[in-house]
């Protein structure tokens, strides 16, 4: 027999599986879901009728995006300084 080590024992285990996104991604996500959400609420109360449903609807769906994009532009630059 020979005094050699086994392979098992000099290759180390494998790392369990980790997530490859973070809480500020999961953060994120849902922020853009519950907009998407909102959105969808504004449109389901247009299509019921209400003209001010329906203006609500219209200005939500074009102005989100952009406040979305500077809010989350706002908190990374604040974030990144500290």
């Amino acid at each position: 027999m020979s005094n050699l080590p086994h392979d098992d024992a000099t290759q180390p285990s494998p790392r369990p599986w980790q997530p490859r996104f973070g809480i500020g991604t999961m953060l994120l996500l849902m922020l853009i879901v519950s907009v998407v959400g909102a959105a969808a609420s504004y449109f389901v109360r247009a299509m019921q009728g209400g003209r001010a449903s329906q203006l609500a609807f219209i200005l939500f769906t074009l102005a989100a995006p952009l406040l979305l994009v500077v809010v989350v532009s706002i908190a990374q630059t604040i974030f990144r300084r500290r």
